[in-house]
């Protein structure tokens, strides 16, 4: 506080505030006659690509020269960087399950939890576990560790398995889901019975109805609709 207060009282007028020093440079001026060092070609040398205006170089440009990046070698088959989508399932959820059931990621699938099998599984702590299992997954929240145990059931950490480089990773195999129990219903409400459909009576087919109103047949010969000539008297 003590500097501040020497500070403020040495500026005695507006004039005498002045920037940092170092915070401020004047600018190159340029084309001010050879006496400067800045004249005649401005720094920017003789006649060339940098003399002109709206000179850019892009980057890795080396001058018309091969560029380092097409002077190294191509290099085929990286490993393909493995990320792992990871699947979240909560502790709460796993109360579908039956007492000491062994849980894995193909279960959960079987109990509806998850879609598709998956190499990224993660439980987490949320909700309260009301019976024992023997977990296995890829990875355990500190919360859900301490909740499964306390269920008196137990965890287990599988990693998948690993790639080969250079090849896809396998497809996870198609389990069906476990169908879904029937609604409760209410007391004295009935299912709505379905309207059975009245099967319509076979009606024989016969020749096509002719109108009252037939056109007149024409001579033997004649197209249907033409124009008759007219009769001579």
């Amino acid at each position: 506080m003590t500097k501040v207060k020497e500070v403020i009282e040495e500026i005695k007028d507006l004039g005498d505030i002045q920037p940092t020093p170092g915070s401020r440079r004047l600018r190159k001026r340029v084309g001010r006659g050879r006496g400067s060092g800045h004249g005649k070609t401005s720094t920017r040398g003789h006649n060339g690509q940098g003399q002109r205006s709206g000179e850019a170089k892009r980057f890795g440009f080396e001058g018309g020269q091969t560029p380092l990046f097409r002077r190294l070698p191509k290099i085929h088959n990286f490993d393909e960087v493995v990320t792992r989508k990871w699947v979240e399932v909560n502790v709460g959820a796993l109360n579908s399950a039956k007492s000491g059931q062994e849980v894995t990621p193909l279960t959960l699938v079987e109990l509806g939890l998850m879609r598709k099998v998956s190499d990224s599984v993660r439980i987490l702590g949320n909700g309260e576990l009301k019976v024992s299992l023997k977990v296995k997954a890829h990875h355990f929240s500190k919360g859900a560790q301490a909740k499964i145990e306390a269920a008196g059931g137990s965890i287990e950490v599988i990693q998948p398995e690993p790639r080969k480089p250079g090849k896809r990773a396998p497809k996870p195999p198609k389990v069906k889901q476990a169908p879904k129990p029937p609604e409760k219903k209410a007391e004295g409400e009935e299912a709505p019975k379905k309207a059975k459909k009245e099967k319509k009576a076979d009606v024989p087919i016969t020749g096509t109805p002719q109108s009252s109103k037939s056109k007149p047949a024409g001579k033997p010969g004649q197209k249907p609709g033409a124009k008759q000539p007219p009769k001579k008297k």
